[in-house]
């Protein structure tokens, strides 16, 4: 597979890997690329300078050994050539903008990656390996991958649940493909479990322990059994071939950890709100998966007490349900 840098991420990976080794005790990279520079800047025209000096960059980082190691993570991860012939290394600000993507005609994967990330060997090697694994799922007919269909057609307020489900429980069978394999690191597992748990409240214990250990450790799901898992607790049971035991604490509000995001708006929040009868029927009128044990941040809760003043709705007696948990004229 040919190895492509944007400019941008291969200059910063230059620079630091010269700072690093100068403040080693080994300036000689770093005196060899600015003798390079001063020959740009004395025979090199203005308007052709930038392009030389690119040209500078991306020579100095073949040079370096992070794209042969690169390389041999890939190889490592395409026995069956299952991968496009080109990789478009570009960079990343965040944590969670690093990933891969696959292009529309499946010619070139664009990695997004940090450069923290790239100098990072195991951080590195874990990025790579978990996100080609993927694309090699995307790629493989018998996954039946099929991007283009949503996965709540009839309710899209559900969207961003399921995605979350869906990607979790992939995470699952990815890493523990990896972890049978020895490549995976040790705290991997204990992370994706909570991810799990967190998005399947109505589990019970036991229950949630056995569909973690059958998508760990279970041959892979298709890109159509991960659709029915995400519907809900009882479809992700029937499709793992697990008894479905709730959770006696299912209905309770969930005590989440200040700055997780909300499960409707998705926004970080460090303030839950309580759930009464009549806000978790409110709520469930657009959100039919979610349950009081996923929680809803205050400013979403707000907002349907909000909607259920203006709007209110009359019951046969004439009173107007209240989401509070009374009700009122």
């Amino acid at each position: 597979m040919k190895l492509l840098f944007d400019d941008a991420l291969c200059e910063e990976v230059v620079e630091r890997e010269m700072d690093a080794q100068a403040r080693d005790g080994d300036p000689a990279a770093m005196r060899d690329f600015r003798r390079a520079a001063d020959a740009i800047y004395r025979t090199i025209p203005l308007q052709r300078r930038q392009a030389a000096f690119l040209s500078l960059y991306q020579r100095t980082l073949a040079a370096l050994p992070h794209a042969g190691r690169l390389e041999r993570l890939i190889r490592e991860m395409e026995p069956d050539a299952l991968l496009p012939a080109a990789c478009l290394f570009s960079r990343a600000f965040r944590g969670e903008e690093e990933g891969i993507q696959l292009s529309e005609d499946a010619s070139i994967l664009g990695v997004r990656i940090r450069t923290e990330t790239l100098l990072d060997e195991a951080a590195c090697a874990y990025l790579l390996r978990h996100e080609l694994t993927h694309i090699q799922d995307m790629l493989d007919p018998r996954f039946e991958h099929d991007p283009a269909s949503p996965l709540a057609p009839a309710a899209p307020s559900e969207e961003s649940l399921l995605r979350d489900r869906y990607r979790t429980l992939w995470d699952l069978s990815v890493d523990g493909r990896l972890d049978r394999s020895g490549r995976l690191p040790s705290d991997v597992r204990e992370r994706r479990a909570a991810e799990f748990r967190s998005l399947f409240p109505a589990l019970d214990e036991e229950s949630a322990a056995k569909a973690i250990e059958t998508l760990w450790s279970g041959p892979r799901p298709s890109d159509p059994a991960f659709r029915r898992m995400v519907r809900g607790a009882p479809e992700l049971c029937a499709a793992l071939g697990i008894p479905f035991e709730a959770s006696a604490s299912r209905e309770r509000p969930a005590r989440r950890p200040g700055g997780s995001p909300c499960p409707l708006c998705r926004f970080t929040t460090f303030e839950w709100a309580e759930a009464s009868p009549g806000l978790i029927e409110a709520v469930q009128a657009d959100y039919p998966a979610w349950s009081p044990s996923q929680g809803l941040c205050t400013q979403c809760a707000n907002r349907y007490l909000l909607g259920a003043f203006f709007a209110p709705v009359s019951r046969s007696d004439g009173r107007t349900p209240s989401l509070t948990g009374g009700s009122r004229r």
